[in-house]
């Protein structure tokens, strides 16, 4: 296995020291050579990764428990701009001003161990092979038809030509191969016994009635949702065209099923978290609308007109999701850091995290350090952050600097934003939800029970699937089911009660937060278990290495029409964008959109304000 940091190690490599510069207060120093060399994040998979331990401390310590900052009166470095986040706008932000000043002097902060935001890669081996997972951001979503003309150009200049995923991604492997299907799990706790069913019911699909007569319900839950999913009725005859209008928005997918539908308490478990996956959020928070718009079952008959949507194929997906897009951008920006020049050397470039803050580089990328005090003065901007090597605050200057990092950070971090602005960027609360990979010896397990992915309606990881079968440049997939694979379970901790999705992430999240990896894992293992078992298989046998990603604060909040209309979300989303005088507002928090796409976006809006 490559090298694993312990956390106490971690720590004490982060506080490594070279060359002080002269001035009264703390310097940021960089790691010495030796330890530099031994830090390599992505291996870093028997501790928590993402919201790693550590990487909220400060911010929590200003947010939630009131400890007050103070901007120290001398900088430490002078830069043309600093960028708060190192995700993937904040990445493309860095790219965008280089590419137009050439020679400017960039530092980049991130809070995090590992640049790309919540695009992250998790590195496996098994008998000498590089195996990778996606432990966030995990696909460039419908470039054909939903990217801007900067996004689309950002990816050639990156060598990203997403046609060429219609090769790379075996569309074919798992149904047509392998002969598997989608399927669902029940477990135990909720539905009386353990239980995987091959395939999964389809609306007005007549063939669904025989998937539903498999589940381990009552004769009357099946027959429920059977006709949901067959013969759905027009559950609001006696309407108008008006009020079936207004109800569609107005009432969530919960309640009609429960209240309008009537559907038994068992079939409603079954439906509670089927939009968990896609949105981050249980039926509470999506409307009859948009369970319309995604497919969803029993409202098919209600006579509502709704949009119809270009379908793009799902497959536009490195193996380590958008993890690749931000190496990409990193080997643009530091010189030397990985060698290669194309989308398909990038997924095994080997990466040199040591050469990340060199002074001799004119882009610097800082991880661990959190900023805490963004200011505007008379020559530019002032920001204080906070690095596990000092008690104390560590200040730089610019000319400019953008924000690309947590919406409810920056109103927390800048005392002149005006109280408007302040409200607007608090609304973005994100969802809380942990991405976990399992490597296993094979996926004879999987083959046996004729899956390849569960929906797992009320267990603790709601989607459980054998990960993208996508090979590219040297990086194989597994052929047959005999040949190491990972599983990518995905938990999402938003809370069901809460009268708005806020509440509902916040519950979520005060109780994510607190799960330890341990703790975690023995749900993730609890849950493979069981499935295991209904195949025949023990679990332990096979399992060689998991990865757990915690997101306190995960994808970005989209709008819910049940909540936000869309001129509700057009002028909050503005306010957010708002610059703040040589501070620039970026990121996907201020689109109120968790895609790739929105983060760039919103990096090339900042960029071209900051040069104006």
């Amino acid at each position: 296995m490559p090298l694993h940091l312990t956390r106490r190690r971690f720590l004490k490599s982060t506080a490594a020291t070279a060359g002080a510069v002269a001035f009264a207060g703390p310097v940021y120093r960089a790691l010495a050579a030796e330890e530099a060399a031994a830090y390599y994040p992505p291996a870093l998979i028997r501790a928590l990764m993402g919201d790693n331990d550590g990487s909220q401390a400060a911010a929590h310590g200003l947010a939630l428990r009131g400890q007050s900052v103070t901007l120290p009166e001398k900088a430490s470095e002078q830069y043309d701009l600093i960028v708060i986040g190192a995700g993937l706008s904040g990445l493309t932000a860095a790219y965008l001003y280089q590419k137009s000043r050439p020679k400017a002097k960039i530092l980049l902060l991130d809070a995090h161990q590992d640049f790309g935001g919540h695009a992250i890669r998790n590195e496996f081996r098994a008998n000498g092979k590089l195996i990778l997972g996606y432990g966030g951001s995990e696909s460039i979503d419908s470039p054909k038809t939903g990217y801007s003309r900067q996004a689309k150009q950002l990816l050639r200049d990156l060598g990203i030509d997403y046609t060429k995923f219609n090769r790379y991604f075996d569309q074919a492997l798992y149904e047509k191969k392998w002969g598997l299907k989608e399927g669902v799990f029940f477990d135990e706790a909720t539905f009386g016994k353990n239980a995987v069913v091959a395939g999964q019911p389809e609306t007005g699909n007549a063939q669904s009635a025989t998937v539903i007569a498999q589940f381990p319900l009552s004769e009357d839950a099946r027959a429920a949702l059977t006709a949901l999913y067959t013969k759905p009725a027009d559950y609001w005859q006696g309407k108008s065209k008006r009020e079936r209008t207004e109800l569609a928005h107005s009432t969530s997918y919960y309640d009609f099923l429960k209240n309008t539908a009537k559907l038994p308490e068992s079939a409603l478990n079954y439906l509670t978290q089927i939009s968990s996956e896609y949105w981050g959020i249980s039926i509470h928070a999506i409307s009859v609308y948009s369970a319309l718009e995604d497919g969803y079952p029993g409202v098919q008959n209600l006579k509502l007109s709704h949009k119809a949507h270009a379908e793009e194929p799902y497959i536009y997906h490195f193996p380590d999701g958008n993890a690749s897009i931000a190496r990409l951008l990193v080997r643009k920006l530091i010189p030397g850091i990985a060698k290669g020049n194309s989308m398909e050397d990038i997924v095994t470039a080997q990466f040199d995290y040591g050469k990340l803050d060199l002074p001799a580089n004119n882009v610097r990328i800082r991880l661990n350090s959190t900023a805490l005090i963004v200011q505007n003065t008379a020559n530019g901007v002032a920001v204080a952050y906070k690095t596990p090597s000092s008690q104390d605050l560590v200040r730089a200057d610019a000319a400019k600097c953008i924000f690309a990092g947590h919406s409810a950070l920056a109103a927390k971090i800048m005392p002149e934003m005006p109280e408007a602005q302040k409200t607007a960027e608090l609304s973005n609360s994100r969802t809380p939800m942990v991405y976990a990979n399992a490597l296993v010896k094979n996926a004879r397990a999987f083959k046996k029970l004729g899956v390849h992915r569960l929906y797992s309606p009320t267990a603790f990881f709601c989607d459980v699937k054998l990960d993208d079968p996508v090979s590219i440049g040297d990086y194989q997939f597994a052929k047959t089911p005999d040949e190491p694979i990972v599983i990518h379970m995905a938990h999402i901790a938003t809370a069901t009660e809460g009268k708005t999705p806020q509440e509902m992430y916040k519950k979520g999240r005060g109780k994510l937060a607190g799960m330890k990896f341990d703790e975690i894992k023995e749900e993730m293992l609890k849950q493979l278990r069981a499935i295991y078992a209904l195949a025949g298989e023990n679990l332990d046998d096979n399992l060689l290495d998991v990865s757990i990603n915690r997101w306190s604060h995960g994808y970005s909040y989209e709008r819910l029409d049940l909540f936000n209309t869309e001129r509700n979300a057009a002028d909050t989303t503005a306010q957010m964008q708002k610059r703040l005088g040589n501070i620039l507002m970026a990121g996907s928090d201020v689109a109120w959109k968790p895609y790739v796409q929105d983060a760039i976006d919103q990096a090339y809006r900042a960029v071209k304000e900051a040069l104006a």
